[in-house]
Protein backbone atom coordinates (compact mmCIF):
# COMPACT_ATOMS: atom_id res chain seq x y z
CA UNK A 1 0.00 0.00 0.00
CA UNK A 2 2.98 2.55 1.30
CA UNK A 3 4.57 1.79 -2.42
CA UNK A 4 1.75 2.48 -4.87
CA UNK A 5 1.13 5.45 -2.78
CA UNK A 6 5.04 6.79 -3.16
CA UNK A 7 4.46 5.58 -6.67
CA UNK A 8 1.15 7.68 -6.89
CA UNK A 9 2.53 11.19 -5.46
CA UNK A 10 5.86 10.43 -8.04
CA UNK A 11 3.35 10.42 -10.84
CA UNK A 12 1.49 13.54 -9.66
CA UNK A 13 5.14 15.24 -9.48
CA UNK A 14 5.43 14.88 -13.05
CA UNK A 15 4.39 18.18 -13.88
CA UNK A 16 6.26 18.81 -17.04
CA UNK A 17 6.43 17.37 -20.00
CA UNK A 18 10.80 18.23 -19.79
CA UNK A 19 10.58 15.50 -16.67
CA UNK A 20 7.94 13.22 -18.38
CA UNK A 21 10.66 12.99 -21.79
CA UNK A 22 13.59 12.52 -19.25
CA UNK A 23 12.07 10.18 -16.82
CA UNK A 24 11.24 8.45 -20.32
CA UNK A 25 15.22 8.03 -21.33
CA UNK A 26 16.14 6.97 -18.38
CA UNK A 27 13.53 3.86 -18.52
CA UNK A 28 15.36 3.20 -21.99
CA UNK A 29 18.45 3.43 -20.09
CA UNK A 30 19.58 6.08 -22.92
CA UNK A 31 22.14 9.08 -21.66
CA UNK A 32 21.54 12.56 -23.10
CA UNK A 33 24.92 11.61 -25.45
CA UNK A 34 22.42 8.70 -27.04
CA UNK A 35 19.91 11.10 -27.49
CA UNK A 36 22.00 13.35 -28.98
CA UNK A 37 22.82 10.96 -31.22
CA UNK A 38 19.83 10.19 -32.22
CA UNK A 39 18.12 13.12 -33.13
CA UNK A 40 21.55 15.44 -33.60
CA UNK A 41 20.26 17.96 -31.39
CA UNK A 42 23.25 19.15 -29.35
CA UNK A 43 23.05 17.89 -25.18
CA UNK A 44 22.73 21.26 -24.32
CA UNK A 45 19.34 21.74 -25.88
CA UNK A 46 18.41 18.58 -24.98
CA UNK A 47 19.46 19.33 -21.48
CA UNK A 48 17.67 22.78 -21.79
CA UNK A 49 14.12 21.07 -22.73
CA UNK A 50 14.47 18.29 -19.89
CA UNK A 51 14.27 21.33 -17.00
CA UNK A 52 12.11 23.69 -19.35
CA UNK A 53 14.68 26.07 -19.17
CA UNK A 54 13.21 27.26 -23.11
CA UNK A 55 14.82 31.04 -23.28
CA UNK A 56 18.22 28.59 -23.83
CA UNK A 57 16.57 27.72 -27.24
CA UNK A 58 16.31 29.51 -30.42
CA UNK A 59 12.86 29.85 -30.16
CA UNK A 60 9.41 28.99 -30.17
CA UNK A 61 9.10 26.57 -33.41
CA UNK A 62 12.62 25.20 -32.53
CA UNK A 63 11.38 24.19 -28.76
CA UNK A 64 8.43 22.35 -30.23
CA UNK A 65 10.33 20.26 -33.08
CA UNK A 66 13.26 19.88 -30.77
CA UNK A 67 10.65 18.20 -28.21
CA UNK A 68 8.85 16.40 -30.53
CA UNK A 69 12.12 14.58 -31.84
CA UNK A 70 13.57 14.20 -28.21
CA UNK A 71 9.88 11.82 -28.25
CA UNK A 72 10.40 10.20 -31.31
CA UNK A 73 13.81 8.80 -30.03
CA UNK A 74 12.58 7.55 -26.63
CA UNK A 75 9.35 6.28 -28.28
CA UNK A 76 7.00 8.90 -26.92
CA UNK A 77 4.08 9.85 -28.69
CA UNK A 78 4.95 13.36 -30.40
CA UNK A 79 1.94 15.16 -31.26
CA UNK A 80 0.84 14.62 -27.56
CA UNK A 81 4.46 15.78 -26.59
CA UNK A 82 4.38 18.50 -29.02
CA UNK A 83 0.87 20.08 -27.66
CA UNK A 84 2.00 20.08 -24.12
CA UNK A 85 5.26 22.09 -24.80
CA UNK A 86 2.92 24.06 -26.77
CA UNK A 87 0.68 24.78 -23.85
CA UNK A 88 3.88 25.40 -21.54
CA UNK A 89 5.30 28.13 -23.76
CA UNK A 90 1.82 29.60 -23.79
CA UNK A 91 1.28 29.76 -19.79
CA UNK A 92 5.04 30.65 -19.64
CA UNK A 93 4.33 33.48 -21.69
CA UNK A 94 0.98 34.61 -19.61
CA UNK A 95 2.52 34.07 -16.54
CA UNK A 96 5.59 36.24 -17.77
CA UNK A 97 3.04 39.52 -18.43
CA UNK A 98 2.67 42.11 -15.71
CA UNK A 99 0.12 42.31 -13.52
CA UNK A 100 -2.62 44.87 -13.38
CA UNK A 101 -2.73 47.09 -10.43
CA UNK A 102 -6.02 49.21 -10.12
CA UNK A 103 -6.01 52.30 -8.45
CA UNK A 104 -8.99 54.08 -6.69
CA UNK A 105 -9.69 57.80 -8.88
CA UNK A 106 -10.83 59.14 -5.71
CA UNK A 107 -7.36 59.08 -4.52
CA UNK A 108 -6.10 62.24 -5.73
CA UNK A 109 -2.59 61.31 -5.18
CA UNK A 110 -2.30 58.45 -7.65
CA UNK A 111 -4.32 60.15 -10.88
CA UNK A 112 -1.67 60.59 -13.72
CA UNK A 113 -0.84 64.10 -14.43
CA UNK A 114 -1.86 65.92 -18.00
CA UNK A 115 2.16 65.28 -19.07
CA UNK A 116 2.16 61.98 -17.74
CA UNK A 117 -0.57 60.89 -19.91
CA UNK A 118 0.21 62.60 -22.82
CA UNK A 119 3.81 60.77 -22.67
CA UNK A 120 2.07 57.88 -22.36
CA UNK A 121 0.03 58.46 -25.68
CA UNK A 122 2.89 59.41 -27.53
CA UNK A 123 4.86 55.97 -26.51
CA UNK A 124 1.76 54.07 -27.78
CA UNK A 125 1.95 56.18 -30.66
CA UNK A 126 5.02 55.12 -30.97
CA UNK A 127 4.86 51.44 -30.15
CA UNK A 128 2.05 51.24 -32.68
CA UNK A 129 4.26 52.99 -35.65
CA UNK A 130 7.03 50.33 -34.62
CA UNK A 131 4.23 47.56 -34.87
CA UNK A 132 3.36 48.24 -38.42
CA UNK A 133 6.91 48.46 -39.44
CA UNK A 134 7.74 45.31 -37.81
CA UNK A 135 4.67 43.82 -39.64
CA UNK A 136 5.51 45.54 -42.96
CA UNK A 137 9.04 43.70 -43.17
CA UNK A 138 7.98 40.24 -42.17
CA UNK A 139 5.58 39.56 -44.40
CA UNK A 140 6.98 36.88 -46.51
CA UNK A 141 6.86 37.19 -50.70
CA UNK A 142 4.49 35.85 -52.41
CA UNK A 143 5.60 31.98 -52.75
CA UNK A 144 4.39 32.05 -56.55
CA UNK A 145 6.41 35.04 -57.61
CA UNK A 146 9.54 33.81 -55.87
CA UNK A 147 8.56 30.17 -57.82
CA UNK A 148 8.53 32.32 -60.80
CA UNK A 149 12.02 34.33 -60.56
CA UNK A 150 13.54 30.89 -59.56
CA UNK A 151 12.64 29.88 -62.36
CA UNK A 152 13.67 33.26 -64.72
CA UNK A 153 16.82 33.08 -62.94
CA UNK A 154 17.34 28.97 -64.07
CA UNK A 155 16.43 29.59 -67.57
CA UNK A 156 18.97 32.73 -68.05
CA UNK A 157 21.85 30.54 -66.28
CA UNK A 158 21.21 27.37 -68.13
CA UNK A 159 23.89 25.23 -69.71
CA UNK A 160 25.02 26.24 -73.46
CA UNK A 161 24.80 23.49 -75.55
CA UNK A 162 27.52 23.07 -78.10
CA UNK A 163 26.24 23.24 -81.88
CA UNK A 164 27.17 19.98 -83.60
CA UNK A 165 29.14 22.32 -85.99
CA UNK A 166 31.48 22.75 -83.35
CA UNK A 167 31.29 26.56 -83.28
CA UNK A 168 31.57 28.81 -80.11
CA UNK A 169 28.33 29.39 -78.17
CA UNK A 170 27.18 32.70 -78.26
CA UNK A 171 28.09 35.66 -75.65
CA UNK A 172 26.58 35.75 -72.44
CA UNK A 173 25.80 31.98 -72.51
CA UNK A 174 26.49 29.96 -68.93
CA UNK A 175 27.73 26.13 -69.52
CA UNK A 176 28.59 24.68 -65.83
CA UNK A 177 27.84 20.90 -66.78
CA UNK A 178 27.08 18.83 -63.52
CA UNK A 179 25.65 15.49 -63.42
CA UNK A 180 22.55 14.84 -61.46
CA UNK A 181 23.34 12.72 -59.04
CA UNK A 182 26.62 14.94 -57.94
CA UNK A 183 26.85 14.60 -53.76
CA UNK A 184 25.28 17.61 -52.10
CA UNK A 185 27.33 18.14 -48.65
CA UNK A 186 26.43 20.74 -46.04
CA UNK A 187 29.34 22.25 -43.33
CA UNK A 188 28.87 23.51 -40.21
CA UNK A 189 31.08 26.37 -40.51
CA UNK A 190 30.37 26.88 -37.24
CA UNK A 191 27.26 25.68 -34.80
CA UNK A 192 24.07 26.16 -37.59
CA UNK A 193 21.13 24.75 -37.31
CA UNK A 194 19.38 23.36 -40.66
CA UNK A 195 15.69 22.31 -41.86
CA UNK A 196 14.46 20.33 -44.40
CA UNK A 197 10.99 21.58 -45.92
CA UNK A 198 8.40 19.32 -47.92
CA UNK A 199 6.45 21.08 -50.32
CA UNK A 200 3.87 22.71 -48.70
CA UNK A 201 7.11 24.58 -46.55
CA UNK A 202 6.26 22.60 -43.35
CA UNK A 203 9.73 21.39 -41.90
CA UNK A 204 10.06 17.60 -42.04
CA UNK A 205 13.42 16.95 -40.33
CA UNK A 206 16.13 19.14 -38.69
CA UNK A 207 19.79 18.69 -37.46
CA UNK A 208 22.24 20.64 -36.05
CA UNK A 209 26.10 21.19 -37.52
CA UNK A 210 28.66 21.64 -35.24
CA UNK A 211 31.85 23.54 -36.42
CA UNK A 212 33.35 21.43 -39.26
CA UNK A 213 30.51 18.71 -39.20
CA UNK A 214 29.55 17.44 -42.98
CA UNK A 215 26.30 15.67 -43.65
CA UNK A 216 25.98 14.29 -47.32
CA UNK A 217 22.17 15.29 -48.20
CA UNK A 218 20.40 11.82 -48.90
CA UNK A 219 19.17 11.43 -52.77
CA UNK A 220 15.54 11.42 -51.29
CA UNK A 221 15.79 14.51 -49.29
CA UNK A 222 17.38 16.54 -53.07
CA UNK A 223 14.16 15.28 -54.88
CA UNK A 224 11.65 15.34 -51.82
CA UNK A 225 12.87 18.91 -49.56
CA UNK A 226 14.10 22.08 -49.47
CA UNK A 227 16.91 23.54 -46.97
CA UNK A 228 16.43 26.43 -44.57
CA UNK A 229 18.68 27.96 -41.96
CA UNK A 230 18.48 30.81 -39.83
CA UNK A 231 22.54 31.69 -39.83
CA UNK A 232 23.14 31.21 -43.82
CA UNK A 233 26.74 32.37 -43.15
CA UNK A 234 27.82 29.28 -40.70
CA UNK A 235 26.61 26.88 -44.06
CA UNK A 236 28.86 25.75 -46.46
CA UNK A 237 27.12 24.04 -49.58
CA UNK A 238 29.30 21.86 -52.37
CA UNK A 239 28.08 19.99 -54.86
CA UNK A 240 30.49 17.56 -56.12
CA UNK A 241 32.97 19.31 -54.06
CA UNK A 242 32.41 22.99 -55.63
CA UNK A 243 31.66 25.53 -53.22
CA UNK A 244 28.11 27.50 -54.14
CA UNK A 245 28.55 30.17 -52.08
CA UNK A 246 26.73 32.11 -49.84
CA UNK A 247 23.20 31.16 -49.84
CA UNK A 248 21.36 34.15 -48.34
CA UNK A 249 22.53 37.36 -46.35
CA UNK A 250 23.89 37.12 -42.86
CA UNK A 251 21.76 35.99 -39.89
CA UNK A 252 18.43 35.98 -42.30
CA UNK A 253 16.39 33.12 -42.13
CA UNK A 254 16.13 31.69 -45.64
CA UNK A 255 14.33 29.07 -46.85
CA UNK A 256 12.76 27.06 -50.15
CA UNK A 257 16.80 26.26 -51.23
CA UNK A 258 16.71 24.04 -53.64
CA UNK A 259 19.04 20.68 -53.02
CA UNK A 260 19.07 19.64 -56.61
CA UNK A 261 22.42 19.72 -57.82
CA UNK A 262 22.05 21.62 -61.45
CA UNK A 263 19.47 24.58 -59.35
CA UNK A 264 22.56 24.89 -56.65
CA UNK A 265 25.37 25.56 -59.21
CA UNK A 266 22.79 27.46 -61.35
CA UNK A 267 23.26 29.95 -57.95
CA UNK A 268 26.93 29.46 -58.03
CA UNK A 269 27.16 30.69 -61.49
CA UNK A 270 24.75 33.55 -60.58
CA UNK A 271 27.33 34.79 -57.92
CA UNK A 272 30.10 34.09 -60.19
CA UNK A 273 28.26 36.75 -62.64
CA UNK A 274 27.13 39.12 -60.35
CA UNK A 275 29.80 39.13 -57.56
CA UNK A 276 27.95 40.58 -54.09
CA UNK A 277 24.42 39.82 -55.62
CA UNK A 278 22.17 37.64 -53.05
CA UNK A 279 20.43 34.46 -54.30
CA UNK A 280 16.92 34.33 -55.13
CA UNK A 281 14.80 32.46 -52.02
CA UNK A 282 12.69 33.42 -49.42
CA UNK A 283 14.25 34.85 -46.58
CA UNK A 284 13.57 37.68 -43.54
CA UNK A 285 15.13 38.49 -40.97
CA UNK A 286 15.59 36.46 -37.96
CA UNK A 287 12.97 37.42 -35.08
Amino acid sequence: MAEEEVAEQGELAITRTGDRLRLAREAAGLSLADVATRTRITQRHLRAIESSDFSELPGRTYVTGFARAYARAVDLPEAEIGAEIRRELEEEEYGARPLYEAYEPTDPARLPTARLTWTLVIIALLLVSAYGVWRFLSVEPDEALIAAQNRAADESEAPAIEPADGTAPKAGSVASPVATNAPVVLTGVSEVWIGFDDAEGKTENWRTLDPGETYEVPPAYIEQFTLRTSIPQALKVTVGGRDVGAIGPADTLVKGISLKPADLVARADGHAANPGSTPNAASQPRR
